[in-house]
């Protein structure tokens, strides 16, 4: 799977509930979970997110949404996995003193429309780049979401 950097769950709070966060985001991290969700967020928001995992790997999340007008919503968001320096072997486990490293990123911009008071629909469109040693790759990816508030006190989402 291309990009798999993608599916790494953000968020404390999201990933305290197992990932089931795609019709409760309207944080900052409703981009990544559902684009539709900054719809329901009215103030701007910056989101920051840092996690450092085993093996000198880094996972970072920013983003940034602010409201255009009531019903119109702009984010940017980058997710970004960065690994520290890794030394190079070869087949025959000979000692060659080089070294390489690995990074993951995608840049993304986000637009949400709040079609009624409770309904929104966001988009969430991608560059990705990807890097290890003198390797390099390089995509295009779309999110798409819809938000619903139910009036019976309940959220669907899609994404």
């Amino acid at each position: 799977m291309a990009a798999k950097f993608l599916s790494t769950n953000i968020g404390s709070k999201a990933v305290g509930m197992g990932g089931a966060f795609t019709a409760l985001a309207n944080d900052g991290s409703a981009m990544y979970w559902n684009p539709a969700g900054i719809g329901f967020n009215r103030l701007r928001n910056v989101y920051v997110n840092h996690s450092d995992w085993i093996a000198d790997i880094a996972f970072d999340y920013f983003s940034l949404s602010i409201p255009l007008n009531k019903n119109r919503f702009l984010g940017i968001n980058v997710t970004s996995v960065t690994m520290g320096e890794m030394e190079v072997t070869r087949y025959g486990n000979e000692d060659t003193g080089e070294t390489f490293s690995a990074s993951d990123n995608a840049f993304g911009l986000t637009y949400a429309l709040n079609l009624t008071d409770r309904f929104s629909i966001g988009f969430n469109g991608k560059y990705i780049q990807q890097t290890i040693a003198n390797n390099h790759a390089n995509g295009l990816a779309l999110d798409l979401g819809t938000l619903f508030d139910t009036p019976y006190g309940f959220r669907l989402g899609t994404s």
